[in-house]
């Protein structure tokens, strides 16, 4: 028993040796694909990512293209236009024409006028002198023209003027002069002035970033016109202008809040700087560059969230970031650089590979690891099993071996001796004495040939060649032949036998084996007799009843029982409530294992109960015929 113990725990070392050495290479290679997975997951949302910050990209520059290629001109209220019939005409700039300010994506797109910026606030300009002026009031010697909302106009440009002056922007040219001699000679200069002025390292990519626009005479009266000053006297003092001048014009820069964004240019007119721009809405703006994502990422059924961040958030779509994923975070083009557009997606549909299926790639890699950890859990789990219960059969064997070899010495070695006291002293033995030898003799050939017989019969049923004889008979009959073959033996053991019996059996015929039967009854009064040598009251009870259409047989003993623990177990080939080295009772353990068997190789069926006290063991026949 020991030995077998030791064998149980290194057959437990090895089999989860077995489980270690290939559960951690599964795990660590499932685990590789989970990240693998992500990964992959993570470039497809990038890739979407990518694909909205080059869509939000190219708005911002084809809306600078747009206003790159606005005259420095249209930043006055009036400009020069020219015409087939009348030539070269002052006019109202398009800026000054269409106020108030309104943005084609707004309520008031009904207008004849609006700007392609969403949350335009409007345009500025900035002298060399620093004085701000807009399009949308006249200025110089045209400050006296009369306009129906000039009041309006003037609120609308004090606005502009505190959001501009607050981003700090300023003009830091050249004052302006009046020399327009100065100014025609050094025209041509104009584009290499702008850039000295800027740092070497930047001059060169400065240079691709700047445009040069030639005037007219005309356009040069008319700027001349409105930038006039007044004089001592109250006069204004206009300076005709003779002759073109070429004009260098930056590409836009940006300043920004949290609540506007200021685009500007810087302008040199001869040695004259001018800052021309145009002031949006942060947010409104921001939402405009990705107004194809944003409906998406406001659907109920979305799973992303698209945020832009400068100094904090500043604006986001969709779900909650904070039960999010990040999988995307980038800068947005010059001169909005400073503005970080980030993606985030839902961490359970970024588990599920990026396309939301109902099982996730991470839920169908712990299903798979799940199944197979499963699998070889359970697979060394049953061999473990298996081998276990072939070692429990080797022991039950062995210990069958031993208490076979018991059970065959006792009797033969009772007869060996009773024989020897024959052979020697037969003579001088009374007929008393002789008569109890011989009986002896027979009991103990009688209870060998019943031990060989089980383990015969054992053999028959377990090889399958036991070949049930049923057939149509008297149940009482056949308990009424065992009593009589059977009591002397019980009566040797020092017990009394009592029979009990309904009054009808006697009419009661049922399809049985005989034999089986008599085999049943032979082991269950065996077991009886061997567990119940010391109970207090020696008395074995064999019932035949019967339950409606149903006769049972029952045996019962008033000895110890059964433990409730081993109800189960005592039906088992070789198996024995005691410990076979501490036993004390005899036995091979077979005895209830071939009833059970026999019962069902005879359409019957047996269950033991505790009698409190001693066992009562039924056998239930086939329904009555």
């Amino acid at each position: 028993m020991l030995k077998n113990r030791l064998i149980k725990k290194r057959l437990v070392l090895i089999y989860s040796a077995i489980f270690a050495v290939i559960a951690l290479p599964v795990a660590g290679l499932l685990y590789d694909s989970y990240l693998h997975m992500q990964d992959e997951s993570k470039a497809e949302w990038a890739m979407h990512a990518t694909q909205v910050l080059k869509m939000a990209n190219n708005r911002i520059k084809d809306d600078l293209a747009i206003e790159n290629k606005r005259s420095f001109m249209e930043y006055r209220f009036i400009k020069v236009a020219k015409t087939i019939s009348a030539g070269e005409q002052p006019t109202y700039s398009d800026l000054a024409l269409n106020f108030p300010v309104t943005s084609c994506n707004s309520d008031s797109s009904k207008l004849d006028y609006c700007s392609q910026y969403a949350g335009l606030v409007g345009h500025f300009q900035i002298d060399p002198d620093g004085v701000f002026s807009t399009p949308y009031l006249p200025a110089g010697a045209l400050g006296q023209v009369q306009l129906e909302n000039k009041e309006i106009r003037e609120s609308f440009q004090n606005r502009l003027k505190f959001i501009v002056r607050d981003m700090g922007i300023k003009n830091k040219g050249t004052a302006a002069t009046q020399d327009t001699s100065k100014i025609a000679g050094e025209s041509s200069n104009a584009l290499d002035q702008l850039a000295n002025e800027v740092d070497l390292s930047k001059s060169k990519n400065r240079k691709k970033r700047m445009r040069v626009e030639r005037t007219s005479e005309q356009e040069q009266f008319a700027f001349n016109v409105e930038s006039a000053k007044m004089d001592t006297s109250g006069l204004y003092r206009i300076f005709p202008y003779v002759g073109t001048m070429d004009i260098a014009i930056e590409s836009f820069q940006a300043e920004l809040n949290r609540q506007y964004i200021v685009f500007y240019r810087n302008v040199l007119r001869g040695e004259e700087n001018f800052v021309q721009g145009f002031v949006v809405d942060l947010r409104e703006y921001l939402r405009s560059i990705v107004d194809l994502e944003v409906g998406d990422y406001a659907n109920e059924d979305n799973h992303l969230a698209l945020k832009f961040t400068y100094k904090g958030d500043l604006v986001s779509f969709g779900i909650d970031t904070r039960f999010a994923v990040k999988v995307f975070e980038e800068n947005l083009a010059e001169p909005l650089n400073a503005i970080t557009m980030s993606v985030y997606v839902d961490k359970s549909v970024q588990e599920a590979g990026g396309n939301g299926q109902i099982i996730s790639n991470g839920q169908l890699l712990i299903l798979i690891g799940g199944i197979m950890f499963l699998l070889l859990g359970g697979g060394l789990i049953s061999i473990y099993r298996l081998t276990q219960s072939q070692l429990n059969l080797a022991q039950k064997r062995q210990d069958f071996i031993s208490a076979v070899s018991h059970e065959l010495k006792t009797p033969l070695t009772t007869i060996k001796m009773r024989a020897e006291i024959l052979q020697t002293s037969y003579q001088k033995m009374d007929d008393a004495k002789r008569k109890r030898s011989f009986d002896q003799i027979a009991s103990e050939s009688d209870r060998l040939t019943r031990l060989i017989q089980n383990v015969l019969d054992l053999s028959k049923i377990d090889g399958n060649r036991w070949v049930a004889n049923i057939r149509k008979d008297w149940p009482k009959a056949v308990l009424d032949d065992f009593v009589t073959m059977y009591t002397k033996n019980i009566e040797d053991h020092g017990f009394s036998l009592t029979v009990s019996c309904d009054s009808d059996i006697d009419r009661v015929q049922l399809m049985m084996d005989r034999d089986a039967v008599m085999q049943i009854l032979t082991n269950l009064v065996d077991n009886s007799l061997k567990f119940s040598k010391n109970a207090d009251y020696k008395m074995i009870i064999i019932e035949m009843k019967t339950e409606g259409d149903h006769v049972y047989l029952a045996v019962r003993d008033y000895g110890p029982g059964i433990p409730p623990s081993e109800m189960k177990k005592v039906f088992q080939e070789f198996y024995r409530v005691e410990n076979e080295m501490t036993r004390t009772t005899k036995g091979t353990g077979i005895g209830l294992s071939m009833v059970k068997k026999l019962c069902a190789l005879s359409n019957m069926k047996i269950e033991i109960e505790n009698a409190n006290p001693g066992l009562r063991t039924k056998i239930h026949f086939p329904p009555m015929v």
